[in-house]
């Protein structure tokens, strides 16, 4: 081995790990130091005893840490019938009665977490959304019923507030921080999997800024906590006994745990749940833009000289992007002096914008960095239906002419309008003020035919549509939600 060589080896072995030091033994071989090839007993058992002590220490942060939330952690149990129904049934047939402990059929258990000491609970919308009645239960065994609950089926979050009596104090939890984890922090998942009440698991934040093409506004944490069935809506906490997210998905092929969960970030759940508290509903400002990821091949097709950034497709006509002129290729930087470096980030910025006033748009054009001022409008609400219907392979596409955005339709989408057995693109969107709306054209809408060509698919679509001419009319033949057949013309200057 040449001199280069060992020189190269040394200076690698120093980078990685400082305590790797070469030296040599009288007859000039290479040896690590006598007192790292060989520990006396008293070091080794001052060794031991710390590597312990740093473990116990571990260990009572996770023990603190569940102590604080487990209590304000409940199943939430949703009923398909109420109380009084399912009375009035045993009464007229004993036989359904059911025994102590056991479900009526049908009914649910998922988790929540209380936030309030009245009695506020967050869940996920998917464990509620079919309840007639809601039932919570804290592991002290106290049972409360909702008197209202209200969802944002856009996040998969819902918010209930139960029954309390004035004299009742409930535990609660505490938000955290979710944009200050990082990955490789270690966070616990507490919940009810299987109805194993208060039950804990351990982990760390696997990833950040995950999507669900499931849940359209919000991105995930992605953790290996175990989480399975039964752990929905129950808290991801940090070590301080922190909520920094929902448990909400698992990608599994088992159904079960495999390792991959995903949590609704704390700053995006409780942005969502004091909106709904204090209006009722989440009211979200509209930008109007489509944006996607720079890749590599973008970035060289543009000549930019960094990465930062997201491109911007198209802006939906009658949009604030489109009246403030941003145009097709525009790289978006910054969102009123924040950076944007991923889509998610971009779509948390504009929809939480004050409506009527001005917001600072950075974005490059043709190699040139520009300044734009725009006025956020309140987002459609079909826009935010969007998510709420979309599969992992359903393909879309935005017909910038007709004001419409369309996604190719599925036995699932048919099957919840009540169309099964067509085939068409669906309606998702349409854009205020554009043809399709002014036409009559509405969410849900099946689009079977272009000019009388079929179009069971979205490359068929396109072709159709490049055939037709807008200034001698396009006939779209169309199916409402229920059956209904319709033909609706439209023409320039609708």
């Amino acid at each position: 081995m040449g001199h280069k060589t060992v020189s190269f080896i040394i200076i690698l072995f120093l980078f990685f790990d400082q305590f790797f030091i070469f030296g040599q033994d009288n007859n000039g071989r290479s040896v690590l130091p006598g007192a790292v090839q060989q520990l006396s007993n008293e070091e080794r058992t001052s060794s031991a005893g710390g590597v312990q002590q740093r473990a116990l220490e571990l260990s009572a942060a996770f023990r603190n840490a569940s102590e604080r939330v487990i209590p304000a952690t409940v199943k939430v149990i949703s009923h398909l019938q109420t109380t009084e129904d399912r009375e009035a049934m045993q009464i007229q047939i004993p036989a359904l009665r059911t025994l102590p402990g056991q479900r009526n059929p049908g009914d649910s258990a998922g988790t929540g977490i209380l936030i309030d000491s009245k009695g506020i609970v967050l869940t996920n919308n998917h464990v509620i959304t079919r309840a007639k009645e809601i039932e919570v239960e804290l592991p002290d065994g106290r049972k409360y019923y909702a008197k209202k609950y209200r969802h944002d089926p856009a996040t998969d979050l819902a918010v209930i507030w139960l029954h309390v009596p004035d004299t009742d104090e409930l535990p609660y939890a505490v938000f955290g921080n979710s944009d200050v984890m990082e990955i490789g922090d270690w966070v616990l998942a507490i919940g009810n999997p299987f109805e194993l009440d208060s039950t804990v698991s351990a982990g760390i934040i696997s990833a950040k800024g995950r999507l669900l093409k499931q849940v359209q506004r919000t991105e995930f944490l992605q953790t290996d906590a175990a989480i399975n069935p039964g752990n929905s809506g129950g808290p991801l906490i940090n070590l301080k006994g922190e909520i920094i997210g929902i448990n909400t998905a698992i990608l599994s092929k088992t159904g079960t745990n495999q390792g991959i969960g995903f949590a609704l970030p704390s700053n995006n759940a409780q942005w969502v749940a004091q909106q709904i508290m204090v209006k009722g509903k989440v009211e979200r400002a509209w930008l109007g833009v489509i944006t996607k990821p720079l890749t590599p091949w973008e970035i060289q097709r543009l000549s930019l000289k960094q990465r930062a950034g997201v491109l911007v497709e198209y802006p939906l006509q009658n949009s604030p992007a489109e009246e403030a002129g941003l145009k097709e290729d525009d790289v978006i930087l910054s969102f009123d002096g924040q950076p944007i470096n991923a889509v998610y980030q971009l779509q948390r910025l504009t929809e939480r914008a004050k409506l009527g006033e001005e917001h600072e748009i950075i974005f490059i054009r043709n190699g040139k960095r520009y300044k734009i001022i725009v006025e956020m409008k309140p987002m459609p609400p079909s826009v935010g239906l969007v998510g709420s219907m979309l599969g992992n392979s359903v393909q879309s596409y935005v017909d910038t002419t007709l004001n419409l955005l369309l996604i190719q339709s599925t036995e699932s989408i048919l099957g919840r309008l009540k169309l099964s057995g067509r085939q068409g693109l669906v309606v998702l969107t349409t854009i205020p003020g554009g043809r399709a709306e002014k036409a009559g054209i509405r969410v849900g809408t099946l689009i079977t035919k272009v000019d009388g060509k079929t179009v069971p698919t979205r490359n068929a679509y396109i072709a159709a549509r490049n055939e037709s001419d807008l200034s001698e009319g396009i006939t779209l033949d169309i199916v409402l939600p229920g059956g209904e057949e319709q033909k609706i013309v439209i023409k320039l200057g609708q």
